[in-house]
């Protein structure tokens, strides 16, 4: 166990790595024809219908050499439903590991955190591609590091993996009902993909996101029963929640400003009139920096200024902080988690839930309590872990093995030893916390990896926006 903690920190590193080498770019998703359908022919196709498709190169992810990349991906265009449940499309990558079971697969909701299309993973994840697109994803491919590797221990034959652009093409960040329509039609999508993939149709699926991946993730688990309970998922790993996005913006303004204000953005780009309200709203001086996270990894020139950390946003605004009350009900159905789960209407799957009780930035720990409990109450399957005294950064480090460990029984077939609804406190009282990457939630720039490092992956080459 000291090991595997250990493994995350060096596999950063070495991703940075290749992060880092350079080929040729692949076109951004703003300018790509081929996030463009041809024609209007899919408007009447069932969600997950594959539109398109076409293979991709990977940069060699997981080796320390130019040796012959073990990887193989294809994308598919598929349709699928916007935050109003109106016909949309999206992409997702099919990734396959060498010694690949066709039975299996793992759906990855990368935790991408941005309002610009351009940081989508379709992306990110290419060989070739740049910037803040290219850091964030390639290394957060870390966090399903075994089931990258071309052996078959510690998890057995590798599953394929499922990479979707869960935020959509308006970049609908932190948008719940879109992020998780997006994901189940990605795995439609990816389960009617045999002729390009060789995924067997009925292959065993487990859901698993972090943080930002976590809110597509969580909301798969919640539209589950009404829009697509004939998938074949058998369980979702869930952790670092932000269950509450008006919650998440008030706890992180004046804390980490830019996490907050990439909330609004995203909420502003699946609805005209906070869109509308808000750029109407903004005082002159500080719309270019409140507005700059829309090309986070477009290369604008020039480049729009750095946002504050610790500035107070709803200063920026003429009528303060007014948006949060006008806009409440969009705020509401859109970012509070839990909200449509009943007895007739939860996952018929198992959930495995972690956070840190210390996480300062997403909410409180309560705050998580809340939608577990909601779960539970409706005869909902939940282990929930609550990592006792951790950060956002340290609970994906510490929960990262134990959540492997639990895919990969699903993966397998095996039932959940646990009860119903069980809720675990973990403690940090063993020496393999000295192991363990330290950060403060304060500095939002590590909110995934909690180093220096990390500044670059998430905000850029120098730290900021």
């Amino acid at each position: 166990m000291r090991f595997v903690n250990r493994v995350p920190a060096v596999t950063v590193l070495l991703l940075v790595q290749h992060a880092l080498m350079a080929f040729a770019d692949p076109l951004p998703p703003s300018v790509d024809p081929f996030y463009t359908p041809k024609n209007n022919d899919w408007k009447d196709k069932e969600p997950g219908y594959i539109i398109d498709h076409r293979p991709i190169e990977l940069p060699s992810l997981v080796s320390d050499n130019n040796t012959e990349n073990p990887l193989t991906a294809h994308q598919l265009l598929f349709v699928t439903r916007n935050a109003s449940n109106l016909p949309a499309t999206s992409l997702t990558t099919v990734i396959r590991p060498q010694y690949a079971d066709p039975d299996r697969l793992v759906s990855y909701q990368v935790a991408y955190d941005a309002p610009d299309v351009n940081c989508s993973p379709s992306l990110g994840v290419q060989r070739g591609s740049q910037g803040n697109a290219r850091l964030w994803n390639q290394i957060q491919m870390a966090f399903i590091l075994p089931y990258l590797l071309s052996n078959e221990q510690p998890v057995g034959k590798r599953p394929f993996l499922n990479i979707p652009d869960y935020e959509g093409n308006n970049a609908a960040f932190t948008v719940g009902p879109q992020s998780g329509y997006h994901t189940l039609d990605s795995i439609r999508a990816a389960l009617n993909s045999h002729n390009y993939t060789s995924i067997n149709p009925g292959a065993r699926t487990v859901l698993f996101g972090y943080s930002g991946g976590r809110i597509a993730s969580e909301w798969a688990s919640e539209l589950h029963a009404s829009h697509a309970p004939d998938l074949n998922i058998a369980g979702a790993a869930i952790g670092g929640p932000p269950p509450n996005i008006t919650k998440t913006f008030i706890q992180v303004n004046g804390a980490g400003s830019q996490l907050g204000i990439w909330v609004i953005l995203g909420m502003m780009n699946a609805f005209h009139e906070l869109d509308s309200f808000i750029r109407n709203d903004i005082q002159t001086q500080y719309s270019s920096s409140f507005l700059g996270p829309l090309t986070v990894c477009s290369n604008p020139k020039p480049k729009p200024p750095s946002i504050p950390p610790k500035a107070n946003v709803t200063t920026w605004f003429k009528s303060g902080d007014e948006f949060l009350f006008r806009f409440k009900h969009i705020l509401d159905e859109n970012g509070v988690m839990g909200r449509l789960i009943n007895q007739t209407h939860k996952p018929n799957f198992p959930l495995y839930i972690y956070q840190g009780t210390s996480d300062n930035l997403t909410a409180p720990i309560g705050d998580t309590d809340r939608p577990v409990g909601d779960y539970c109450r409706a005869g909902a399957d939940v282990t929930y872990l609550r990592y006792i005294g951790r950060n956002h950064g340290q609970t994906i480090i510490a929960g990262m093995y134990p959540a492997w460990k639990w895919i990969t029984a699903r993966l397998n077939g095996v039932s959940d030893p646990a009860p119903r609804c069980s809720v675990e406190d973990v403690t940090k009282d063993d020496a393999e916390d000295d192991n363990e990457i330290k950060q403060d939630d304060s500095d939002v720039a590590g909110q995934e990896f909690g180093d220096d490092l990390a500044n670059e992956a998430l905000f850029g080459e120098n730290g900021s926006l």
